[in-house]
């Protein structure tokens, strides 16, 4: 709910099927993690460039004692792979907040919004509380990338007030996820993000 991501570094130790054993995390992972879902990825070279998979996994049980070698014992985790690796981008939740100048704009059924800040997997915006969402339901969503305009499906994942009170009664807030989203799109947005980043660095050091 809160939108943050943490990556905690693993080496792989054995796989059989779908049962992956691997050592414990840095920073490690506690016990309240156990059968809760977490992604999995690592690094292949396809075509002489790394390429990142992930897959979701649930933790099913800490080794106590793994066995490395004779000598050596550690403490393990026994995870299991949902479905099938395939591409993943750690940068699908690496948030830019866009400006006037960013040629970059959101509509939600036809109604364009605030965008707050917005990544490959989503955005967050304010927008006229006359227009109530709910979490969970599905919109229709239109984006505007350097005056051409494409369509996609999103889904609201949460909303919330803000703390001005001279705006309460005017302004709502809301998160939301994109969905079906083509693979032209994905391109034009990341290049987006990634010309906003340099945009906000530039700023930072000349403003």
């Amino acid at each position: 709910m809160k939108e943050i991501i943490h990556v905690k570094n693993s080496i792989v130790y054995e796989v059989n099927g779908r049962t992956v054993i691997m050592a414990q995390t840095d920073p490690p992972i506690l016990k309240s993690m156990l059968n809760r879902e977490f992604i999995v990825t690592y690094l292949i070279h396809e075509k002489g460039e790394a390429v990142r998979y992930g897959f979701p996994a649930v933790l099913v049980r800490f080794l106590e004692g793994y066995k490395l070698n004779s000598s050596q014992e550690v403490t393990a985790l026994e995870v299991s792979m949902r479905v099938e690796p395939s591409p993943y981008s750690i940068r699908m939740f690496y948030r830019v907040e866009p400006t006037g100048r960013s040629n970059l704009a959101l509509s939600v059924f036809h109604k364009q919004v605030n965008i707050l800040d917005i990544s490959l997997g989503g955005a967050r915006f304010s927008h006229d509380k006359r227009f109530v969402f709910e979490p969970d339901r599905k919109v229709e969503l239109y984006m505007t990338l350097e005056g051409k305009t494409y369509n996609l499906d999103g889904r609201i994942l949460r909303t919330w007030e803000g703390e001005n009170e001279r705006f309460k009664h005017e302004l709502g807030f809301a998160s939301v996820e994109f969905l079906n989203m083509t693979r032209t799109l994905e391109h034009a947005l990341s290049r987006k993000i990634r010309e906003i980043e340099r945009d906000n660095r530039f700023n930072e050091v000349f403003p």
